[in-house]
């Protein structure tokens, strides 16, 4: 491994090491495991080494390490160290240390209290301040730094960054990568105080990795999250963590300006100081003034848009702002090149590139025709909580008079097609990207019936052994098994393979697949894998679907299922919680199974980074830890923290009014309802919506002015009732309300008629979903085992009420004549955005009654068409909701 600043030192030290490898040979070994003393979790990327003396590794994701050394080169007395962020550090003396023992051992480490960052600093309180960039930036043409070789773990290459003595908040680190003529690596970003010999006491209190791909260029690493402000000079640097092949090759670029650089080969070894030199290694930053400090952490957890909710004057002809527009268009799959986008009220027009990627500029209430030769043209509207549109375009299809169109000269089937022919033949494949004709695709793909596999075998990699030609299964270094395809035009292919899901990506081996429930199995090769994949697939996918997951499509073709959707008896088709589980992303999956709240905690600090930019991440923490774990301050910060990525956009918001809502935060979801309400006020929800959220707060006289504002613009035609979805939910709600919340004086007639329409009934299921563009089926099987449904397809809804809004609210009342347990299940067609849905679900028992009680979950919606179950409920009460 090497680390060097000067090009002319570059070879010298390469040939060195690369003696130095051949002539050394380690007699002694210790391996073992670092874990959390009070989780009893393993620890990840926990430094170890002899301190000082050049020898040293870090423990990987599992926690488990190995290190080699020449116990006749050390004394008795040299420390084994093991050091690790928000750990108190461990010392072994040589002598203590049990070498070559077959079994791993076990390095217990134990928490240290640690001072976290107050400042919660938000991008809308930096607006006003000034922007600065602190480091260095010129990448130099005779000077550069870089590991090389075996590449020692640990190792890192570090920067010292002058400052003035203002407060600067660190917001984003960037640095060149010149070379990577390895495969990707893994380092760990390290922020240290400036006022030391060497680089010691740390800043950044976290860990916060980066995967550096073979691509040259800038790359750039989010600290905004981690709060760090400096007031005097500080460094940076990377850290080598993993080295993904055999040897490692990344090259950095070094600055011509002379400053202080720092160097260690190994993990715990002995820094070295370069005088002179200096990475291109610098940070974006905002100047904070004295006063600024003691503010940002009121502020941030203050602001409100008001103190208290003044009804906006409506504005029937708003100003269209415009807005930037992105997305991709596709076809199977695939990116079309050169697609026309264009807005149609208008000559404004852009094209996609390479990759099917677009932007143009619209204004809310735009639509938008995408259109390419040889294929039908789509149109999509701007709505006010569209930012991104994503379309597939199909082959357009003209019938041909006295034209005979053979299989051979049609190659080319529609999506709709291939999918009708995968019920049937075994030559088409089912992925992410769409259905796949084996005959037709150009590349070696290998399809396996779910019949024809191993059934008699444990898991996927049983059930498959034998029936691929050229599949190898190795064991690694930890007992783990990867999956190897002989590439594409290559004799041996040493990436491993990854594998698809129903459409979700899984870079380790699916064991929790039940064998008997996988319907077909699909091998791609490298090549064509990541054509469609990316360089995550370099070394071929293995793309598996499940009979659940084709069960809806399928049963549409067949009579005797046509029979049974006439006669309505429920076949007890829909797939488990713990099945769709098992369909949700790594991190809640690993979340699910925590059986503590420092093992949920270790969960999301891992993934922290990994999904920084990913609002639906947070919430998806948030509304874990709420539900689960009752730690108030670490469950807030998961939220205030990355506050930017939710404020400004409808969908996310109203995600976390829900959430607010479960746990009895009424005056927080309050806040949220009343940002989307002057985001949006000439929409019907946003009205129901805060008149709802006011009677949680008691605010009785504002949720009054809501209701009678409501039937105004209803009166005068500036609303239009949603008679099949938002409209009756107001309906009830606001005569609840009145009979409740108010001394208003309500008739007999009227008592009559409320007590009519819950006649039969003593359950009421509300639900409410965050994106009105989501369609999904809702399927009720009642105690009789018949069922109904109710969709939410946009088209049913705009045959009712027209263009203008979409709504995300209904309700359905339960015959309590029926006695026994009903299911609620639902199938999910997802929405324009790609990004989940997030379902609540109220139940009310005795509604309307002196004894109304109420329960609250929220659902995440991302698995498609496939019929889910999402609880069972009793008729008299709501305790089985799940």
């Amino acid at each position: 491994m090497v680390l060097e600043l000067k090009r002319y030192k570059y070879l010298f030290f390469f040939y060195f090491l690369c003696a130095l490898n051949f002539s050394v040979f380690a007699q002694d070994q210790v391996r073992g495991v670092v874990i959390d003393s009070d989780t009893k979790e393993t620890l990840p990327f926990v430094n170890i080494g002899i301190v000082n003396k050049g020898v040293g590794t870090v423990s990987n994701f599992d926690g488990k390490f190995y290190l080699e050394i020449d116990k006749t080169n050390f004394s008795n007395y040299d420390i084994l160290q093991f050091s690790s962020v928000g750990y108190k550090t461990v010392q072994f003396k040589i002598s203590e240390v049990n070498f070559n023992n077959a079994l791993f051992q076990k390095i217990v480490m134990q928490p240290e209290a640690m001072q976290l960052n107050e400042a919660i600093v938000s991008a809308k309180f930096l607006k006003s301040k000034k922007d600065d960039v602190v480091g260095f930036s010129y990448p130099s043409k005779n000077k550069f730094g870089y590991w090389k070789g075996d590449g020692s773990l640990g190792a890192e290459l570090v920067t010292r960054i002058s400052v003035d003595k203002k407060k600067h908040y660190l917001k984003d680190f960037h640095f060149y990568v010149n070379e990577n003529y390895s495969d990707s690596v893994l380092v760990r970003i390290n922020v240290y105080k400036g006022g030391t010999i060497y680089p010691e006491d740390k800043l950044l209190k976290k860990n916060v990795t980066k995967m550096i791909g073979k691509s040259p260029g800038m790359v750039t690493v989010d600290l905004k999250p981690y709060n760090l402000i400096v007031d005097e000079d500080f460094s940076i640097g990377l850290e080598l963590l993993k080295v993904y092949g055999k040897r490692v090759g990344l090259v950095l670029a070094a600055d011509y300006r002379p400053s202080t650089s720092y160097r260690r080969y190994v993990s715990q070894g002995q820094w070295k100081t370069f005088r002179g030199d200096a990475m291109t290694f610098y940070v974006n930053t905002s100047t904070l003034s004295d006063g600024d400090i003691s503010q940002i952490s009121d502020y941030s957890r203050n602001k409100t848009l008001q103190n208290s909710f003044k009804t906006p004057i409506i504005n029937t002809n708003p100003i269209k702002t415009h807005r930037s527009i992105t997305g991709f268009v596709f076809n199977n799959g695939k990116p079309v090149e050169n697609a026309t986008v264009q807005i149609t009220a208008s000559l404004k027009q852009t094209q996609t590139d390479a990759y099917g990627r677009y932007t143009i500029m619209a204004q809310i209430g735009d639509v938008i025709s995408f259109d390419y030769l040889g294929f039908e043209k789509v149109e999509r509207t701007v709505l006010e909580t569209i930012h991104n549109i994503n379309v597939t375009m199909n082959v357009m299809v003209e019938e041909l008079a006295g034209v005979t169109v053979t299989e051979r000269a049609r190659l080319k089937k529609t999506e709709a097609e291939m999918f009708s022919e995968y019920l049937t033949s075994d030559q088409f494949a089912k992925t992410g990207f769409g259905t796949s004709d084996k005959k037709t695709t150009g590349n070696a793909i290998t399809i396996v019936n779910g019949k024809d596999l191993n059934l008699a075998g444990s898991n996927i990699l049983d059930a498959i052994d034998g029936k691929v030609p050229g599949l190898r299964v190795l064991w690694g270094n930890y007992r783990e098994k990867y999956v190897f395809i002989r590439g594409y035009g290559s004799i041996n292919n040493k990436r491993k393979a990854i594998f698809e899901v129903d459409g979700i990506i899984y870079e380790e081996v699916p064991y929790f697949l039940d064998v008997a429930a996988i319907d077909r199995v699909a091998v791609i090769p490298g090549l064509a894998a990541a054509t469609r994949y990316g360089q995550v697939a370099a070394g071929g996918i293995i793309a598996i679907r499940t009979k659940a997951a084709v069960y809806s499509r399928k049963g549409g073709t067949k009579n005797s299922d046509q029979a049974q959707i006439r006669n309505n008896i429920y076949e007890h088709d829909a797939i488990s919680k713990e099945q769709v589980n098992k369909n949700s992303p790594n991190y809640l999956q690993a979340l699910f199974a925590s059986n503590s709240f420092e093992a949920a905690k270790k969960v999301y600090e891992e993934n922290e980074k990994l999904y920084s930019s990913s609002a639906s991440f947070f919430l998806d923490a948030y509304i874990y830890f709420t539900a689960n774990w009752e730690q108030e301050k670490f469950n807030n910060d998961i939220i205030s923290n990355h506050q930017s990525l939710i404020e400004n956009n409808i969908n996310e918001m109203k995600a976390l009014a829900y959430a607010h809502q479960r746990e009895g935060e009424f005056e927080k979801a309050n806040k949220l309802y009343t940002s989307i309400f002057v985001k949006r006020p000439n929409y019907a929800q946003s009205y129901r919506d805060m008149a709802n959220s006011y009677v949680e707060v008691n605010e009785v006289q504002k949720a009054a002015n809501l209701y009678s504002r409501y039937t105004k613009l209803l009166n005068d035609s500036f609303l239009v009732a949603d008679t099949i979805g938002l409209h009756p939910v107001i309906t009830t709600e606001f005569n609840h309300f009145l009979q409740h919340k108010t001394d208003y004086t309500i008739s007999s007639e009227d008592l009559n008629e409320m007590a009519a329409m819950r006649e039969g009934t003593d359950t009421r299921l509300l639900f409410e979903w965050n994106d009105d563009e989501a369609e999904f089926d809702l399927q009720f099987v009642n105690p009789e085992n018949r069922y109904f449904v109710s969709n939410t397809s946009l088209n049913n809804q705009n045959e009712y009420f027209g263009k203008q809004e979409n709504s995300s609210s209904k309700e359905f009342f339960l015959e309590s004549d029926i006695q026994g347990e009903w299911i609620i299940n639902i199938n999910y067609k997802g929405n324009k955005s790609g990004l989940p849905t997030y379902l609540k679900v109220t139940a009310f028992s005795g509604y309307g009654t002196d004894n109304e009680e109420s329960t609250i979950r929220i659902y995440r919606l991302s698995l498609k068409n496939v019929n889910q179950n999402l609880f069972y409920l009793p008729t008299l009460g709501v305790d089985k909701l799940n």
